[in-house]
């Protein structure tokens, strides 16, 4: 017989070839981690409620107002701090680009430290312990615990940072001898958070962060390419931008008792889109943005919208104690809203990691904002709520364009 024949037989020299197997899934992916993030999501609601319901009972509403207006100064500073890097921090961690990561890091710090320098000289002294709420998200490492997919350390961090605000509350209200501990309360929340935070990132028995499951460019490599570290960062900001600009430009001339209103079904929406907020941030993480994985994003949000449509009165009464004609029918009209933020956050999970899609976020971004001026115009709260709703849509289909038929300028590969 030929030898060439013989090459083919098993033998110890040549044995038989196994047929490939299929691996299973990886270890590491959890199929119900956006769980996580909505128990995680409601804890610090709730958390948050109840410690507003001490606060209430403790002290004044002169005083209280006075600790807001101190929180709504400090979280400018926040938002500078954070600028939308969490994103790009989770997928540097799961791509190990470490000297990366400590390079964005000492930006957040400097910009931390130059947002305290600038906001304490416009607070009282007794307002100084918010100071160090900046600092705390600038260093806390949260964002290596959601790259290395432990969701559920996150609700353990959550509950931590609230006890901690709910014990400074008690005492505050119970046994301090002054207002001064008022102001701590929210900072006791950002220190315990992020203490937390450095503990699970940081213990021996912490995980390293996995490699993203697909990579999401057309010729993978060892890291991010820096040429999506803009869009990443961009695309989150104005994914966080999209909830609030629209109330932030409400007209002076609106009725106060329509611009009441509007604001408390802002505040229902609000709840949604940090729920959305929270499951695009797990899905993100895992690098599971598309097919039979849209069902995390898009079914709470049908949820939220049909409770939203067939019970507004219910949902009214529950978070707020009241329904008034007026509100039910603002919420009725409002109840798409979820689901079309949903379809937004959706397409920007399939576009930010994309090369060659700079230009589609900033006509995303002139849309955000030009819509939020044109909204500002209108001279009713059914009105501006219509508006916000076309509003989304008009970007949703601009960014699944987009997606679909590729970059707006330039050849640039991406998926579909």
């Amino acid at each position: 017989m030929d030898k060439s024949t013989s090459l083919f037989r098993p033998s110890p020299e040549n044995p038989p070839v196994k047929p490939p197997q299929t691996k299973p899934a990886p270890k590491h992916i959890n199929r119900h981690a956006p769980l996580w993030m909505i128990a995680s999501n409601i804890l610090n609601r709730a958390g948050g409620f109840i410690i507003l319901l001490v606060l209430g009972h403790g002290f004044s509403p002169d005083l209280l107002a006075r600790y807001f207006a101190a929180l709504v100064s400090i979280s400018v500073a926040v938002s500078l701090t954070q600028a939308g890097c969490g994103p790009l921090l989770v997928r540097l961690a799961q791509y190990r680009q470490w000297r990366s990561i400590s390079f964005i890091v000492a930006i957040r710090m400097t910009v931390a430290l130059i947002a305290i320098a600038w906001i304490a000289p416009q607070l009282p002294p007794i307002a100084w312990p918010v100071l160090i709420m900046p600092f705390a998200a600038a260093i806390s490492p949260d964002w290596l615990v959601s790259a290395r997919l432990q969701f559920n350390k996150i609700l353990f961090v959550g509950a931590f940072g609230q006890l901690a605000g709910l014990g400074v509350a008690l005492y505050a209200t119970k046994l301090a001898s002054g207002p001064s501990w008022l102001y701590a309360t929210a900072p006791a929340i950002s220190a315990a958070s992020c203490v937390a935070s450095f503990w699970v990132a940081f213990a021996k028995s912490s995980a390293a962060a996995p490699a993203p499951a697909t990579v999401p460019h057309p010729k993978p490599a060892g890291s991010l390419p820096v040429k999506i570290w803009p869009q990443l960062v961009a695309f989150t900001l104005l994914a966080g931008l999209l909830p609030n600009i629209d109330m932030a430009l409400l007209p002076a001339s609106l009725p106060q008792a329509q611009q009441d209103a509007l604001l408390l079904v802002h505040r229902l929406l609000l709840l949604a889109a940090a729920m959305i907020s929270a499951i695009s941030g797990v899905l993100f993480a895992q690098n599971r943005h598309v097919g039979r994985w849209d069902f995390w994003l898009i079914l709470p949000a049908i949820g939220m919208a049909l409770v939203l449509l067939a019970a507004p009165q219910i949902a009214l009464e529950l978070l707020f104690g009241h329904s008034h004609n007026n509100e039910v029918g603002l919420v009725r009209i409002a109840s798409f809203w979820p689901l079309l933020l949903a379809l937004v956050i959706r397409q920007i999970l399939l576009l930010q990691e994309r090369s060659g899609h700079l230009g589609t976020m900033c006509i995303a971004g002139i849309i955000i904002v030009a819509g939020a001026a044109l909204i500002a115009m209108c001279d009713s709260a059914i009105g501006i709520m219509v508006a916000m709703n076309v509003k989304l849509v008009v970007l949703a289909s601009i960014l699944y364009l987009a997606a679909r038929f590729g970059p707006l300028r330039g050849k640039s590969s991406c998926r579909t």
